[in-house]
């Protein structure tokens, strides 16, 4: 099937690497191209996401039939838009592949398809709560922080080195290792995105002092 691979990360210092690695060898797909996207699904609109637009009209231009994403989330946290994306395209005869659903959408024989789109819904939502609360955590521990009268970040005048500071998140060095987006290493870490930063910078560091 005549498809392209779109793959989207939420900022600069994420990695697509692992959304493509996982889908590009699929056997059923034939991937013309590739579009990847560093911006954010939950701030931004699906009009105003310059690479998704180049997605879709290389779709119409070329005789796309099939758009690959590795979650719902890719398309848009926002569960309006993204249907009417969804629509939009079924319309076009183009379908989707979901990877972590292991399921095509817009199919014109599937007989479930009224399920499948409420799991698409389903999944939309719960990755818009999930940057809501996400953002909610965050401003109210620094509220909490600063309501008590204390620092949001390391003690005022203390300085890590490099080493020290790697070899307490050699977690997040081996899923980077490994290809995993920033977003996905937060959840299995359990850190910020700025400590994931911290680590790519002081690795980079290390790497030209070698």
């Amino acid at each position: 099937m005549k498809s392209i691979l779109y793959t989207r990360v939420s900022s600069k210092d994420q990695s697509t690497l692992r959304q493509i690695n996982d889908m590009k060898s699929l056997d059923e797909f034939e991937i013309v191209k590739i579009f990847s996207e560093k911006i954010s699904g939950f701030l931004i609109s699906v009009s105003e996401r310059p690479i998704l637009q180049k997605a879709l009209s290389f779709i119409e231009a070329n005789e796309i039939k099939c758009l690959m994403v590795s979650e719902v989330s890719r398309l848009g946290r926002n569960t309006h838009e993204v249907l009417g994306l969804i629509e939009d395209l079924k319309k076009q005869g183009v379908t989707i592949y979901i990877h972590n659903l292991g399921t095509t959408i817009n199919r014109p024989d599937s007989s479930n398809e009224i399920f499948t789109k409420l799991i698409v819904t389903i999944m939309a939502d719960l990755a818009r709560l999930e940057s809501e609360q996400m953002s909610y955590r965050i401003k109210s521990g620094i509220r909490s922080r600063k309501a008590k009268g204390l620092t949001t970040g390391r003690k005022i005048g203390s300085i890590e080195s490099p080493d020290k500071f790697l070899s307490k998140h050699l977690d997040i060095q081996r899923y980077l290792s490994k290809g995993y987006s920033s977003r996905e290493i937060q959840k299995l870490c359990k850190c910020s995105p700025n400590t994931i930063k911290k680590v790519k910078d002081y690795l980079k560091m290390k790497v030209q002092h070698v």
